[in-house]
C-alpha cells in the first residue's frame, strides 16, 4: 500500500508538472502564431522593398544605357563636331559661330552629366545601405524562426509525454489532476491579488 501511495504520489506530481507544461504549450502557441504572422508581414514588406530596388537598379542600368549611347554620339554625330573654318571666314567669326556655342552645348553636358553622376552615386549608396539593412533583419528573422523551431520540438516531446501519461493513468484522471491544478493555480493568483490589494488599501 505504500508503495501504491508513492507511486500515485509520483504520477501525481507528474501529472501537476504535464499540465503546467499543457498550459505553457497552450500559452507559447499562441505566442508562436503570432509571431509566425508577424515574421509573414515583414517577409511581404522586405518582398515588397526588393522588387523596388529592382526597379531602381533596372533604372539605374537604363540611365547607364543612355550614357553610353550619348558618349558614342559625341564621338560620331556631326553636331558634336567642331567644323572646319570656311575660306573667308575670320578667326573671329570662327570662333564666336562655331568654337563658343560648340563649347557651350559640351559644358551643359558635362553638368547634365556630372549631376546625373552625382546622383546615381547617391542612389547606388543608398540602395547598397538598405540592401545591407535588410540582410541584416532577414538574418535575424532566420535566426529567430530558428529558436521558434527548437521550441516547438520541444513543446511537441512534451506533447508526446502528456498523451503518455494520458494512455498510462487514463484522459478522465489526467483531466481530473489538470482541473485541480487550475483550481489551485486560480486560488492562488486569486489570493496574491487579495494581498496586493489588501497592501495598497492599507
Amino acid at each position: 500500500m505504500e508503495q501504491i501511495r508513492k507511486e500515485g504520489e509520483t504520477i501525481r506530481q507528474e501529472a501537476s508538472e504535464l499540465s503546467a507544461t499543457n498550459h505553457l504549450l497552450k500559452e507559447q502557441t499562441v505566442i508562436l502564431a503570432e509571431d509566425k504572422e508577424k515574421l509573414i508581414s515583414e517577409n511581404e514588406k522586405l518582398e515588397k522593398q526588393q522588387k523596388k530596388l529592382q526597379q531602381d537598379i533596372n533604372k539605374m542600368v537604363q540611365s547607364k544605357e543612355v550614357m553610353e549611347r550619348n558618349v558614342y554620339a559625341y564621338d560620331e554625330d556631326v553636331k558634336w563636331q567642331l567644323a572646319e573654318p570656311g575660306a573667308l571666314m575670320s578667326a573671329k567669326n570662327y570662333r564666336d559661330k562655331k568654337a563658343l556655342p560648340l563649347v557651350e552645348k559640351l559644358k551643359e553636358v558635362v553638368k547634365n552629366l556630372t549631376i546625373k553622376c552625382v546622383q546615381l552615386t547617391e542612389q547606388s549608396r543608398k540602395l547598397t545601405a538598405k540592401v545591407d539593412g535588410q540582410q541584416k533583419q532577414i538574418s535575424r528573422l532566420t535566426d529567430k524562426v530558428m529558436e521558434q523551431n527548437d521550441t516547438i520540438d520541444r513543446l511537441q516531446e512534451k506533447a508526446v509525454d502528456l498523451g503518455r501519461l494520458e494512455r498510462h493513468l487514463g484522459g478522465e484522471q489526467v483531466q481530473a489532476i489538470v482541473e485541480r491544478s487550475k483550481a489551485l493555480e486560480q486560488a492562488e493568483r486569486a489570493n496574491k491579488r487579495s494581498k496586493r490589494t489588501f497592501e495598497m488599501s492599507r
